[in-house]
């Protein structure tokens, strides 16, 4: 049996096909209606949305995780970025074409 090795952010988003964190401050932007839902998984699913609210135009989060192919609503892909979000207190996943 192999022994296990521990992968950093950089090397984990390598394998993944996602990118690492970075630490940026970033704004939500681009919205044309209702909220960015912040998520447990890279996926756009009512369950999975942190407390059922969301981010509006304007609020600012903090990439501290990498980013990651996922799905939309309509079962389409998305790419989801693991965001520390100040207004909550909370990190999740939010889709990062709302992100700038």
């Amino acid at each position: 049996m192999s022994e296990g090795k521990l992968l950093n952010d950089a090397q984990l988003a390598e394998v993944t096909g996602g990118t690492a964190g970075s630490n940026e401050w970033k704004t939500v932007c681009n919205l044309q209606s209702g909220y960015l839902a912040i998520r447990t998984a890279p996926a756009a699913d009512y369950n999975n949305e942190i407390n059922h609210t969301g981010l509006v135009n304007g609020d600012v989060v903090q990439v501290t995780g990498g980013t990651v192919m996922g799905t939309t609503f309509g079962g389409g892909s998305a790419r989801y970025t693991w965001v520390y979000a100040p207004k909550y207190g909370v990190s999740g996943y939010v889709n990062a074409a709302y992100i700038k």
